[in-house]
């Protein structure tokens, strides 16, 4: 009997019809069963007469498998398969915890500290290979990325491959990511299974390296037609990724990156999206997370929602946003009582635009201030040369990070786990909510106060429990030095402090 660990994938492979178009004609499904507790999967074609089932079980014991068929050849085929514990490695599937906060399937806590190459499994093999190596390099343990190619400045080129069968039949222009879908020659109810193929053996490589795969479903920045199927090819193509994907575990669902973009430009009008979220929802039968995230600035607060959208739905599993109003992550948590990920601050880099010219301390003290106040936090680069260069932007390709906030990133995810900061508890400060960001360890015994680009002469805590005293150690997030603190801190005493930028305290309770 073939044995998987717990949390791994289970793949049944059989043979059947070419006739015809299998992604649309054939129906398969399979039915999963332990100690008489059923799942029913959909399977799908993979070419050349090969269909697939995938599972990803998340018991110890026995398996079942029966398959069910509207074509006699793929009916009724049985098998079974053992699970086994998880080896030390292996966490299994983020997912939400405390409704706050993440954690792995096993308990382990997780707190994203994600970064962006949206295109980056399109691009040539060498890319593809030098992203990985840069993300084993640094400790991004999420990478938010585009199912589909990216068209946009700086993204001119065609990929190597596309995700339909079919080709392209239009001159492009200045506009052509908002092109009219009808010119497109691609049969959107074909899908080229070589295309998800890379897809799924790059995510599986992310896998290895501990990272989650924050996939992006649609985007707006499309010249194919991909943006604009139609309610029916979208969740037909839903139903195919979800059946090949579901099933890896470190899969996140990100409906969209900028839906409220796609209804302006005519690609997706919100209306759909309720029903695209809940078909995403049903469909997975290992329940990954799920996300839709905005173009326009969010609200202050819930009830002044105009453009946002409305993350109080149930399938909506934490607030992936776009804002650099990083001041209010503590109260979106506490509103809709969800985690929060900041995915998109404003990039490190000199590109043209106002969300991709941030500095690399920019870029660090936004990772500090949103961590510390108990969000995720997304880092992008976007530097350029000018004239432009067709060497790869990470933002939009992958390659190499050529700037500097990655580093000091990693000493703020270093100093936390070295800490025990598995997930932080924000804390409210004294003064105004945007001069210090404040967490502790959920049991408040460690506390990490970040100053930030503010250079008081003196500091009073008062936010700090009373009664209770604090040993000190003086961190500078720029220059990645710790140092014993020679003051005693109190929630009533004043501190003296160096006159310098990006400043913070780590605290020990006495």
């Amino acid at each position: 009997m073939e044995t998987i660990e717990k949390w791994k994938r289970y793949e049944l492979t059989l043979k059947g019809s070419t006739d015809g178009n299998p992604f649309r004609d054939v129906e398969l499904t399979a039915t999963f069963n332990i100690n008489n507790h059923p799942v029913t999967v959909d399977g799908f074609y993979d070419g050349n007469g090969i269909y697939k089932v995938r599972y990803m079980p998340e018991s110890i014991g026995n398996y079942t498998v029966i398959t069910h068929s509207n074509i006699s050849e793929l009916d009724g085929k049985t098998a079974s398969f053992e699970v086994t514990e998880a080896s030390h490695d292996n966490h299994g599937p983020v997912r939400v915890s405390g409704k706050t906060h993440f954690a792995y399937a096993d308990g382990s806590r997780y707190i994203p500290f994600g970064t962006t190459a949206y295109a980056w499994t399109v691009q040539p093999k060498k890319v593809q290979e030098e992203t990985l190596a840069t993300l084993k390099e640094n400790k991004f343990n999420k990478i938010r990325m585009l199912v589909f190619p990216k068209s946009y400045s700086y993204n001119e080129e065609e990929p190597e491959l596309y995700p339909f069968e079919g080709f392209l039949r239009y001159k492009r222009g200045a506009n052509d990511w908002i092109f009219n879908a009808k010119e497109t020659g691609f049969d959107y109810t074909r899908p080229n299974p070589k295309y998800f193929r890379n897809l799924e053996n790059n995510i599986e490589k992310l896998d290895k390296l501990g990272i989650e795969a924050d996939l992006i479903l649609f985007s707006p920045y499309d010249r194919w037609g991909f943006a604009r199927m139609g309610l029916e090819n979208n969740l037909e193509y839903l139903k195919y990724i979800i059946a090949r994907l579901a099933s890896y575990k470190n899969v996140w669902w990100a409906l969209a990156n900028e839906y409220d973009l796609m209804d302006l430009v005519g690609q997706i009008p919100v209306k759909d999206w309720d029903e695209i979220g809940r078909f995403v929802h049903e469909k997975d039968p290992s329940q990954h997370l799920e996300s839709i995230h905005n173009f326009y600035d969010p609200p202050q607060h819930k009830d002044t929602v105009k453009n946002w959208y409305d993350h109080t739905k149930p399938w909506i599993t934490h607030l992936s946003i776009q804002s650099d109003n990083i001041f209010l992550i503590p109260k979106w948590i506490e509103e809709y009582q969800k985690p929060v990920v900041d995915d998109e601050c404003r990039y490190e880099g000199n590109i043209e635009f106002g969300w991709g010219d941030n500095t690399a301390k920019g870029m660090m003290d936004n990772f500090w201030r949103v961590i510390l106040r108990g969000g995720g936090c997304t880092h992008g680069e976007t530097y350029i040369d000018k004239p432009r260069t067709k060497r790869p932007i990470w933002w939009a390709h992958g390659g190499k990070l050529y700037g500097e906030s990655q580093k000091k990133i990693n000493f703020l995810y270093n100093l936390l786990k070295e800490n025990g900061f598995d997930w932080v508890k924000p804390q409210a400060t004294s003064g105004p909510t945007w001069e210090l960001a404040v967490g502790s360890t959920p049991d408040e015994k460690k506390w990490i106060v970040y100053i930030g680009e503010n250079q008081p002469e003196f500091e009073i805590l008062s936010f700090l429990p009373k009664g209770k005293k604090y040993s000190a150690k003086l961190i500078n997030a720029w220059d990645e030095t710790i140092e014993e603190f020679d003051q005693e801190v109190q929630n009533d005493k004043y501190i003296h402090l160096p006159r310098k930028n990006y400043q913070a305290l780590l605290l020990t309770e006495k």
